[in-house]
């Protein structure tokens, strides 16, 4: 029987509520890896998602199995066994494939090593003031970080306190001189990337042609039925690529006659069926058919990321209101403004990228705040842009753009 996220969720905190090993129910209601491989892991237990009627669903007798599996999970807190943590490795050594693979033991470190990191960003201190940040201390984590401040900044996001549907920081103690975790509890996580390597593994490849995609997912194509994968030749074999020919058409007329998007390729990816039909809220003109994923980073995503997709820009221009007036839709113009400002401003003579942000929008006053304090202990100002400087700066960002497609 389908049931909902939210039931879901419930009927499995209730049963889980004297498990022994600390869980999130939460997971059903975000699916960390819906995409990925369309299931939701609480240790090595994977419980599918379902699309039923437009909606994700899931099937109560796999949330029942799950919640009676935790539920009769015997863990002797007593029985521990050493945990050793990998030492700190820098994101370019790392291969892109590999990083993404499941590690828990990787994951674990690098939430310290991050943690110690942002810490001496926040103080402001310069970067030649951190000496041996990356070393371990005789308290088990790295820099001056104490376990207190780690699990209370842990706390704060799901992406530092989560493995597996699990929340190890709760089972993890320091001996003096070790990590220890119950035996019981590194077997399940253990048993986790297996099974978590698996279900990727399978994903992975296409439902046509059987060609193996990606770990992280990019062929995955989301439906009316759930996900599927298709290598871009398939795709390209299957959906008509689009040709524009909707141009200038209101999205409300496009409706009225019924023309299906998913008869076509996704028109900003180019690999994946399209699901729905694009347009310009403000002026109302269509302007092609994106994949579920694509629609979504346009719609509801950060406009900053969405800017950087190869070509975005070109798309939104697909609208004839924006094309003709040479402009982008407003939610966009302060991540024009804030990626021309990352571009171009510096501190001093110092050479870094900064980090840029918007402090508020007022008055037709654009506040930006900037920031290099890795690098330099005053690293920190801020920066005005006026509504005609902004608009000024969408208008050359369409030109380059138009003229860089011409």
């Amino acid at each position: 029987m389908p049931i909902s996220r939210e039931y879901a969720r419930s009927l499995f905190a209730e049963l889980t509520q004297s498990a022994a090993v600390p869980l999130d129910p939460d997971e059903l209601l975000h699916m960390p890896h819906l995409r990925q491989h369309g299931h939701v892991l609480f240790g090595d237990v994977a419980v599918r998602c379902y699309k039923h009627r437009g909606r994700w669903v899931y099937d109560e007798r796999d949330i029942r199995a799950a919640g009676r599996a935790f539920a009769e999970m015997v863990v002797d807190l007593d029985d521990v066994v050493e945990v050793e943590l990998p030492a700190y490795r820098a994101v370019p050594e790392r291969d892109p494939e590999e990083q993404r693979r499941p590690d828990w033991r990787r994951r674990l470190g690098s939430w310290m090593f991050r943690r110690a990191y942002e810490q001496l960003v926040e103080q402001g201190r310069h970067y030649d003031e951190w000496g041996s940040w990356r070393a371990i201390k005789p308290n088990g984590l790295p820099g001056e970080l104490t376990w207190e401040e780690f699990v209370a900044s842990s706390s704060k996001h799901r992406s530092t306190q989560n493995i597996a549907g699990t929340r190890p920081l709760q089972l993890l103690t320091w001996s003096g001189e070790n990590w220890l975790l119950p035996r019981a509890y590194t077997d399940l996580l253990d048993r986790w990337e297996r099974r978590e390597e698996d279900l990727v593994n399978l994903a992975r490849l296409c439902s046509s042609c059987g060609e193996q995609g990606p770990y992280w997912g990019n062929w995955r194509t989301p439906t009316t039925s759930g996900y599927v994968t298709r290598c871009p030749s398939c795709s390209g074999a299957s959906f008509q690529p689009y040709t524009g020919h909707l141009r200038g058409v209101q999205y409300e007329t496009l409706r009225r006659r019924g023309t299906r998007a998913d008869d076509y390729l996704c028109r900003l990816c180019r690999a994946s069926q399209a699901s729905a039909w694009d347009h310009c809220h403000e002026h109302g003109y269509v302007r092609g058919p994106l994949c579920g994923s694509c629609n979504t980073r346009e719609g509801t995503g950060v406009p900053y990321y969405f800017l950087q997709i190869e070509g975005a820009v070109l798309h939104l221009l697909e609208c004839r209101g924006c094309l003709e007036q040479r402009t982008l839709p407003r939610r966009f113009h302060s991540d024009v403004v804030r990626t021309h400002l990352e571009q171009n401003e510096r501190h001093g003579r110092c050479r870094k990228q900064p980090y840029v942000r918007e402090l508020e929008h007022a008055h037709g006053v654009h506040r930006f705040r900037l920031e290099c304090s890795g690098w330099h202990a005053t690293g920190t100002w801020t920066k005005d842009v006026t509504a005609p400087e902004a608009t000024a700066l969408v208008r050359a960002l369409v030109a380059a753009e138009l003229g860089g497609s011409g």
